[in-house]
């Protein structure tokens, strides 16, 4: 059962200051069928481990360090249904639904200022 999911602002600096980024990643919580709680983390889409950890962080392009990130901004998204209060809308006909959004431009994990790069190996 999901039980978070937010967008998540992570910074990486290189601990020599020859480099910094900021990348928007995605971050699901969820509960499996024993109870055991997992964060399962993407970035523009594509599943990569988490930005906090070495396995999942990037190189500064100066010195090749590894560079794990730490979080400088968040935001939750509800997770649905929600509480009968909360707004929400029944689709009537969901593959037009999700065809009408299919051809839309991909948002890019990097904030805005930076265009479309991000951190990667």
């Amino acid at each position: 059962m999901i039980t978070d999911i937010a967008v998540e602002r992570v910074c990486f600096r290189c601990p020599e200051s020859h480099w910094q980024s900021e990348a928007d990643y995605d971050v699901v919580l969820y509960v499996d069928a024993v109870g055991d709680t997992w964060e399962f983390f993407s970035l523009n889409g594509v599943p990569t481990p988490s930005p906090y950890d070495v396995d999942g962080a990037p190189f500064c392009p100066v010195c090749h360090r590894v560079v794990p990130g730490r979080p400088i901004a968040r935001r939750f998204i509800p997770v649905p249904p929600g509480a009968e209060g909360r707004p929400r809308r029944r689709l009537r006909d969901s593959d037009e639904h999700h065809a009408a959004r299919k051809d839309l431009p991909l948002l890019s994990g990097a904030p805005a200022s930076e265009g479309a790069g991000s951190p990667g190996r």
